[in-house]
């Protein structure tokens, strides 16, 4: 059974290929944590994390997945008697909605067309005529691969003092992103895209505005407590067990981002992403959105290809992995991610998979056309 998961090659928008040299860290027997040495690891961690987010502030880092992090910022940052504005172009925006929903957290949304950017005019118009303290937006709706003009949107927030916050999942270290310049009080990170880090940690960025919000908000549950986390993290250490070796991986790989550079590391996604891209009208495929990230295209199928038997085929066939998509663009559109340890020989073996699968589909889309 566990043959199945070797041996193939990943272009999902995480989990992200992981390099070699970092998965044997992952490897080494796991080291007790309460000890100067892990104390002395988490906090120049925490320092690595702020220069990837470039903030003064603070960063908490959650073993969780991404909607961990969501979540624990919602319910220390928002309050049953605000309200927040949430912009909502896909499942990840919707995530937010359901977030809110769940904790009783009052809210109201600016619903996109699928592959739509937000107009911040549009923003600005609701949060001028709504008492809302609070806008939750995700930088990159990665199920539809749209990027938001977070500078525009993070001017108009901070115009109409509203806590901006930010789901950065799938932004940070793959696109240009500037929390404190362009303010952004909250921003939140996971360690399997941009990071190329296996599942299981998240990190939620807060500057001096939202700490002292967190600061005034009454205790929510123990485990997404974010001034617990804070309290401990003074000292190096975390309130609960962490992913242990994930924080020796996380240590490496942001020690290799510094020496390469974060701003390489950017136009290294929009490199691989351009690479990808120029290829695509040669296979007659389109990118989906008007406003990509580096970190993943969204792929739009023509000549009546079903995106979800091409992700199939080049799963079953090609032991390539790309992501499907959900609802109305399930048949229509796949997603290529640009994340992780990849480079263009892997983009060169998927363009090839690519069109070697478009050519087997093709004659079962002519055959359907010749019966009908």
């Amino acid at each position: 059974m566990l043959s199945n998961f070797r041996n193939f090659k990943i272009f999902m928008p995480g989990p992200t290929q992981v390099a070699e040299d970092i998965l044997r860290i992952g490897s080494w027997q796991p080291p007790y944590n309460r000890t100067q040495s892990f104390s002395k690891l988490t906090l120049e961690i925490l320092e690595g994390l702020k220069a990837l987010f470039n903030t003064r502030g603070e960063v908490v880092i959650l073993t969780a997945s991404g909607t961990g992090a969501m979540e624990a910022a919602a319910k220390g940052c928002l309050s049953p008697e605000g309200r927040a504005l949430i912009v909502n172009g896909g499942v990840w925006g919707q995530r937010w909605v359901d977030i809110c929903r769940a904790n009783g957290l009052p809210f109201e949304e600016i619903q996109l067309a699928h592959g739509t950017t937000v107009d911040p005019g549009d923003i600005e118009a609701r949060l001028r005529g709504g008492s809302f303290d609070v806008l939750l937006i995700n930088g990159h709706e990665t199920s539809t691969g749209v990027l938001y003009d977070l500078p525009a949107i993070g001017e108009i927030a901070r115009r109409h003092n509203a806590l901006f916050i930010v789901d950065a999942i799938s932004t940070v270290g793959a696109d240009e992103f500037q929390m404190d310049n362009w303010g952004i009080d909250v921003a939140i990170l996971s360690s399997q895209k941009a990071l190329a880090l296996p599942p299981g940690l998240s990190f939620v960025a807060l500057n001096q505005r939202a700490l002292d919000r967190l600061d005034s908000a009454p205790a929510s549950g123990i485990y997404f407590n974010l001034k617990t986390y804070l309290k401990n993290q003074a000292r190096g250490q975390m309130p609960y067990t962490p992913a242990i070796s994930l924080f020796l991986m996380l240590h490496e790989r942001l020690n290799q981002m510094r020496r390469a550079g974060l701003d390489q590391g950017i136009e290294r996604h929009a490199q691989l992403a351009k690479y990808f891209r120029d290829q695509l009208p040669d296979l007659l495929l389109q990118v989906f959105p008007l406003r990509p990230s580096n970190a993943m295209t969204a792929v739009r199928c023509a000549n009546g290809i079903n995106a979800r038997e091409l992700v199939r085929i080049l799963e079953t066939q090609h032991s390539i992995y790309v992501a499907p998509n959900s609802g109305e663009l399930e048949t229509r559109v796949f997603r290529v991610s640009h994340m992780g340890d990849q480079h263009e020989e892997d983009v060169d073996d998927l363009c090839i998979a690519l069109r070697s699968t478009i050519d087997s589909l093709r004659p079962v889309r002519q055959m359907s056309q010749q019966k009908s």
